[in-house]
């Protein structure tokens, strides 16, 4: 009794606040009394359906293979040039703190010796970190420039990342 109630309750609700169609026949309209103009012919209306544009997806453009191919070969050389650069100035750099060191040695006096030697250490470190700072912007110059280059080839995804190189 109580299930019959509350549907009742709910429908009637409904049905007022507009949510269900009410059953009812439309009403027609009733003929005005107007004079009729028999000059003119009537015209009716007709309908006409415009008809709806189908959507559908767009192609993407394909991937310019032998574009990619270049813009591989020029990030990758870039990013060994970058190498190149690193291994340079790191060989430069023990280079000049293996002289330095040397040289410390070479000093009877004991704390200009350490001092020399503290020196060389200092400076030896200075150098290699510069060294890692260039390689680093050097390298992501590189990537920058690859993914600039790859979205002219109208690749989306290149399924690299400059997480996979080397990190340094």
């Amino acid at each position: 009794m109580k299930k019959f109630l509350s549907a009742t309750v709910l429908i009637s609700f409904l049905a007022m606040a507009g949510l269900v169609p009410v059953m009812a026949q439309e009403a027609t309209p009733t003929p005005t009394s107007s004079p009729e103009v028999t000059s003119s012919p009537e015209v009716t209306p007709t309908l006409t359906r415009t008809p709806t544009p189908v959507l559908t997806k767009s192609k993407k453009p394909s991937v310019d293979l032998a574009c990619m191919q270049t813009a591989v070969e020029k990030r990758d050389n870039a990013v060994i040039a970058a190498w190149d650069a690193l291994s340079v100035s790191m060989k430069t750099a023990l280079q000049t703190r293996r002289d330095a060191v040397k040289t410390a040695w070479g000093n009877s006096n004991q704390k200009q010796r350490q001092l020399a030697i503290k020196i060389a250490w200092t400076k030896f470190r200075k150098d290699q970190q510069s060294a890692r700072n260039v390689f680093r912007k050097a390298k992501q110059a590189a990537w920058k420039q690859f993914k600039v280059d790859s979205k002219t080839c109208r690749a989306t995804a290149t399924y690299e990342s400059e997480g996979s190189d080397v990190q340094f």
